[in-house]
């Protein structure tokens, strides 16, 4: 079999500092060694490999952020033009190829993993939505250049309240960004890496911000450029049509979530997909896995956008994933820190939270909505009709009981409804 250039990263991303002779031995050895010792210095003379040591000792691993970084201090101008790499997707085989190695997954997973995993899919991202609609809509914005604060931000998600100052568009960003994760936790269950969902991810978050709105939830068809980078993707609208579905089928396939979120935080920017708002669209598709896993979110909100830029341009011009997935693990292990505390607070949710969520949530808006007021009786009557469990069905008129009087305007998002629906409620 021939030497490719994937079968020698492949085997370098399990077996760092590895000598010629061993990677000769363990990947070609039908192969001649000075074959090999071509491919390895053009690879390093690429970037994509580093050297350690020297004669007999001389070891070879996947180059580290510090390559990106040293190619960085080039002027973007002078640096080499570079186009789309079709093999940089190609070579990719999911569950035998790997962006994170093996000790950074398992790192990542005991991390984000929730204490108790046997609750059902989705139950974490519900609970701990409110707080993950404003972390995540401001960090990913802010990665952009929005200039709203957090706190600007949560008034905004939760109150429908501009800042003032500001660019209209800076608040049509983050109202977007929350529908888009919104979208991603109501359909938890069902949402999966496939072209009408990242489609849709996409229509939401460029809505009324794309010079042709009707390029929302489109491929692109002309060609683009990268700010600051000598990178050029493809321009041809077949092409990227072609790269797209390959794309999505390899990161469909992918087992890990990790693996599968880092692989989109990767490809969909370098393919450049969109007319636009291709990183934010892999931001959120990044949260997908996690979220369908239950693991906890990446909110992005400790991200340096500098480095995240860095790492991006490095994937780019170099196809070195080195710098970003060292921005990435950080930034994950801080996240998976912030929501620790609701983390432990969801795995032992009440048996009406977890149980008989959608019942509930169906309760209260018609308390609110046709009966004006908490109604035990006709909850009570509706939970019959329901097949709830005589058992259970005090247990869940009390919850929905505690959740109608603690309505206000900062929570009442969780049920769909709106400011105004309070103000004829009976709350005595």
């Amino acid at each position: 079999m021939p030497l490719t250039d994937h079968d020698i990263l492949d085997y370098l991303a399990d077996h760092p500092a590895a000598g010629r002779e061993d990677i000769r031995h363990h990947v070609a050895p039908d192969v001649s060694g000075p074959t090999v010792w071509r491919a390895l210095k053009r690879l390093v003379d690429e970037g994509r490999l580093e050297v350690t040591g020297k004669a007999r000792a001389t070891g070879y691993s996947l180059a580290g952020a510090a390559v990106v970084r040293a190619h960085l201090q080039i002027p973007y101008n002078r640096r080499k033009p570079t186009n789309y790499n079709r093999e940089f997707l190609d070579h990719y085989v999911p569950d035998k190829s790997f962006y994170l190695g093996e000790a950074d997954r398992q790192h990542l997973h005991e991390a984000g993993r929730p204490i108790t995993p046997s609750l059902p899919a989705g139950t974490y991202a519900r609970r701990i939505l409110e707080r993950l609609l404003v972390d995540l809509s401001w960090a990913s914005s802010h990665l952009e250049g929005n200039t709203y604060s957090i706190l600007e931000t949560e008034r905004l998600i939760r109150f429908g309240e501009e800042a003032a100052g500001k660019d209209r568009k800076e608040a049509v960003m983050i109202l977007n960004h929350k529908e888009a994760i919104q979208y991603a936790v109501d359909n938890v269950t069902d949402i999966t890496i496939s072209r009408p969902d990242i489609f849709n991810l996409h229509a939401l978050l460029a809505d009324g911000l794309l010079t042709d709105p009707a390029m929302a939830g489109r491929l692109r068809r002309m060609p683009v450029g990268i700010t600051h980078s000598s990178y050029r993707p493809l321009g041809e609208q077949f092409a990227i049509e072609e790269e797209f579905d390959i794309l999505i089928q390899k990161a469909a396939a992918i087992s890990d979530p990790f693996e599968q979120s880092f692989f989109l935080l990767v490809q969909v920017p370098y393919l450049q997909a969109f007319d636009d708002i291709n990183k934010r669209t892999s931001r959120i598709a990044s949260n997908i896995p996690l979220l369908k896993a239950d693991l906890a979110p990446m909110s992005f909100l400790t991200m340096d956008e500098g480095d995240y830029i860095d790492g991006l341009i490095g994937i780019y011009e170099l196809n070195n994933v080195s710098l970003l997935r060292n921005v990435y693990i950080d930034a994950y292990l801080t996240s998976a820190e912030n929501y620790r505390v609701l983390r432990a607070e969801v795995d032992t949710p009440e048996k009406a939270a977890l149980v008989y969520r959608d019942f509930v949530r169906k309760a209260v808006r018609r308390s609110v909505l046709e009966w004006k007021a908490f109604r035990p009786e006709y909850i009570m009557i509706m939970a019959v009709e329901a097949g709830i469990p005589e058992t259970d069905r005090e247990q869940v008129v009390y919850y929905i009981r505690d959740e109608f009087y603690g309505l206000h305007e900062g929570n009442i998002i969780r049920y769909r409804l709106n400011p105004e629906d309070l103000a004829t409620l009976k709350r005595e």
